[in-house]
């Protein structure tokens, strides 16, 4: 009996052993799949319950800290040059033009060769990518169409001005034109489809390049004048609540023909996508050359003409389903207009990105506008491979420095800012001409931000301005009394909220430290000097966790 229960316990010894191996099996085969789907996931752009936006690229949430070259820079040998200058940014993501001209020299016939070696160089500097398809459109002109596209007119017709003469714009009327370009985006996309499935080096497309047309306000050619004298189509007057009739009825002379343009922009724009998308459905979206800050703002004369600009994008909303976002490039030098165009283009049913603006010391700042306070999913400087000129008035040393700064500090902890952003938890305090100290409030607790060496005076402490106006600061609120600080010369300071009986803040705990792969690593712990008149962030940045207590 003895020997028989023995044998039982052995039994059962064994059989529990074979179900830990069998379940650890199970668990890493789980575990195993669970990677493969994030890794298999493409990326995409979704709106968050929150009703906030956020690009997901492997299953997490992403931020493009990116940079674009030059126009005509997608060459080996001017590629080899701007690898370096992307790691040297700690910028995480290319952007990078692909021509239809080289894709297509000749009818039908495609060399993806040029784009193989965009992704290879990306990869080997482990780099996302952004590409732009320079097709029909480039800021207003058609320069980067095939050589058979250019030079034959009759099949690809061109554009008329008001006189009724050819400009150097393809007519957005024109379908063979259309099927053209569709054709040869849908081909790189089932190219990209076929090389970068699985890597997902490529995790979004520009669809043309600041579309429009320069020279003119619309086609004026005989055909265009016929549509145009017609009735507008009853779908886009019912989206956006016009009175049914000709575009002149409809839109008013002033803005008729710029609308007229628009329309057939953007719904040629939105075929190309969808024939790409058919193939591939990466993310895309739409650049736009800004009409804000231009002499008289004339469609045509200032910027092109039937463009995503803000006083026809509800127009392009409308017309294009299958693009994200319409996305501003935005150049605007002053603070107050710069952050009007993130106010215009970050709207309920469009996401945020800015795929261009300056580099140098502006951009540092304005950057913390952009991803701070309108929840920017891109913020991405052109030009990362162009010299600077002997009378520029910048030194070459300063195109990068703060906006390189904030990259480093930014790009390890994307998943966290993408968190918050969601949460609608940060709060900026940027340095600007005569705004030395800004006041930032939350639920239990104010806090101020101070740019320059503090000095008292009447009404407590004020700064006295930093030399080049470098200071900034990125302030969220993970809890009532938690908060992290991301800043650039400046002092960060907490008091009770306003109307509050409590009178005093102190410092629980002060953490300095930084992110790692996305997890928060604690440097060390901050005291005594370091936290009696606030916390100071120096001219190369810095992150901090607090926790308060109000007294």
């Amino acid at each position: 009996m003895k020997a028989l229960s023995a044998l039982v316990r052995k039994a059962y010894s064994h059989r529990n052993f074979f179900m830990r191996i069998l379940l650890s099996v199970l668990a890493s085969a789980l575990l195993f799949s669970s990677a493969a789907l994030f890794a298999s996931e493409m990326p995409h752009v979704e709106k968050t319950p929150s009703g906030s936006y956020r690009l997901m690229v492997d299953g997490q949430p992403f931020l493009i800290l990116g940079a674009q070259v030059r126009n005509s820079s997608a060459w080996p040998e001017q590629l080899e040059k701007a690898w370096p200058l992307y790691k040297e940014l700690h910028a995480n993501t290319a952007e990078i033009p692909v021509y239809w001209e080289v894709i297509e020299p000749q009818p039908g016939k495609f060399d993806f060769s040029s784009v193989d070696r965009i992704v290879d160089g990306a990869r080997k500097n482990n780099l996302r990518l952004v590409l732009l398809w320079f097709a029909t459109w480039k800021n207003g002109e058609m320069d980067y169409v095939p050589q058979w596209v250019k030079d034959d007119s009759a099949q690809f017709p061109r554009m008329r001005d008001r006189a009724g003469d050819q400009i150097r714009v393809l007519t957005p009327i024109s379908e063979t034109t259309r099927n053209a370009d569709a054709k040869a985006f849908a081909a790189l996309m089932r190219h990209l489809k076929e090389v970068d499935s699985e890597q997902h080096t490529v995790i979004m497309m520009q669809v043309e390049n600041e579309p429009g047309s320069l020279e003119s306000d619309r086609d004026y050619s005989p055909e265009a004048n016929k549509l145009f004298a017609g009735a507008a189509p009853g779908k886009l007057i019912q989206a956006l609540k016009k009175k049914p009739g000709t575009w002149l009825e409809a839109f008013g002379p002033e803005e008729a023909n710029e609308a007229f343009a628009a329309n057939y922009i953007s719904t040629y724009i939105n075929a190309v996508a969808a024939a790409g998308k058919a193939e591939y459905p990466l993310p895309m979206y739409v650049n736009c050359w800004l009409r804000e800050r231009k002499t008289f703002e004339r469609p045509g004369d200032a910027y092109p003409s039937g463009g995503a600009t803000s006083n026809v994008l509800d127009l392009w909303k409308a017309n294009t389903p299958s693009l994200d976002a319409i996305a501003p490039d935005n150049y605007v030098l002053d603070y107050v207009g710069y952050r009007d165009i993130l106010r215009k283009y970050s709207r309920p049913d469009n996401p945020l990105f800015v795929p261009e603006t300056m580099l140098g010391p502006l951009s540092a700042r304005y950057m913390f506008y952009a991803i701070g306070e309108y929840h920017s999913l891109s913020f991405a400087p052109f030009g990362l491979d162009a010299r600077v000129t002997a009378d520029s008035g910048i030194k070459q040393e300063d195109v990068f420095g703060g906006l390189a700064a904030n990259f480093k500090l930014f790009a390890p902890a994307v998943g966290e800012i993408s968190k918050l952003q969601q949460k609608n938890a940060i709060k900026v305090a940027v340095e600007e001409d005569q705004i030395t100290d800004l006041w930032l409030p939350f639920a239990k607790f104010d806090s101020v931000v101070t740019f320059g060496t503090p000095k008292p005076g009447y009404g407590g402490l004020f700064g006295t301005a930093t030399k080049n106006r470098t200071g900034r600061a990125m302030v969220a609120e993970v809890a009532p009394d938690e908060f992290l600080i991301c800043g650039f010369d400046s002092l960060v300071r907490f008091m009770p909220r306003r109307g509050s009986e409590l009178r005093k803040a102190q410092f629980l705990s002060a953490e300095e430290g930084s992110y790692v792969d996305g997890k928060w690593q604690t440097s060390r712990l901050l005291n005594g000097d370091e936290v009696f008149f606030g916390i100071f962030f120096p001219a190369e940045g810095k992150w901090v966790k607090v926790k308060l207590k109000a007294y």
